[in-house]
């Protein structure tokens, strides 16, 4: 293959970012990526976007995906813990993960994945590629205050949206030309009237993340933004609705991401 052949081949990237819950409406979205069969070369991921981009990577297929996150509850993806860097230990999460594409490696995983962490310490982005995947997806997924952080090597690392929820620049840096972001944080607040406090509070932390990650999804050839109800980052509940409207919404595009990339 020559230099020209090798840059004009088409490698679609996928950015999956992070919202907690709100990340099952990943699973919409890739479902009808993978129905279309739009093809997936690298994939990036911050926080519960980490998660399903090490499944999907992993090898589940979208129905074994779909399955998990109906069952999964925060019972079992956190526990309490004395420490005192954090009021939850998510090391549950790490067990479901083993438990789904078993302990991986980075190097054993079918599509290349880059998982987006925060080193608490110095406050840069730490992009992780090798090593452990359970443990690279808790890292990422470590609400500061909220879960434990994660020690990885001299690094104390932390919930990957602090400084890169959606990682349109990681999965660029991993070779994709073709790029479709999907950004799970609401644009809109959908609740009528006055928030309450704790409404207030995670509507402000949205918006602040939005914002954060505006300059990337510029780069990116699509955007979907899936949800478009007003649902909180705890609301496992609604499992089926965020699937349905990640559906809805990569629908959509599907056509105009078709004729780019097939």
């Amino acid at each position: 293959m020559s230099i020209l052949s090798f840059f004009r081949k088409k490698r679609v990237g996928l950015a999956l970012g992070g919202g907690a819950a709100r990340g099952i409406a990943h699973i919409g979205v890739l479902k009808v990526l993978v129905e279309n069969k739009i093809p997936i070369h690298f994939i990036a991921g911050t926080s519960s976007g980490a998660l399903f981009g090490a499944l999907l990577s992993g090898g589940m297929s979208i129905d074994e995906i779909e399955t998990a996150s109906r069952r999964a509850g925060w019972s079992r993806l956190v526990r309490l813990s004395l420490s005192r860097r954090g009021a939850i230990s998510a090391d549950a999460m790490e067990k479901l993960i083993i438990e789904s594409i078993g302990d991986r490696d980075f190097n054993s995983l079918g599509i290349p994945l880059s998982i987006v962490a925060t080193d608490l310490r110095t406050g840069e982005q730490v992009v992780i590629k090798e090593g452990s995947v359970a443990r690279a997806v808790h890292a990422s997924s470590a609400v500061p205050g909220v879960f434990v952080p994660v020690e990885i090597g001299d690094k104390l690392l932390a919930d990957g949206m602090i400084v890169n929820n959606v990682p349109v620049d990681v999965v660029k840096d991993m070779g994709a030309n073709i790029i479709i972001a999907v950004d799970v944080i609401p644009r809109t607040n959908h609740l009528q009237g006055y928030l309450n406090m704790v409404q207030a509070v995670e509507r402000a932390v949205d918006l602040g993340i939005k914002f954060q990650s505006q300059p990337k999804l510029k780069m990116a050839d699509f955007v979907i933004e899936p949800v478009s109800e007003n649902i909180g980052p705890f609301g496992l509940d609604y499992a089926p609705r965020l699937i349905r409207m990640g559906e809805e919404a990569a629908r959509e595009q599907i056509d105009r991401i078709k004729r780019k990339v097939l």
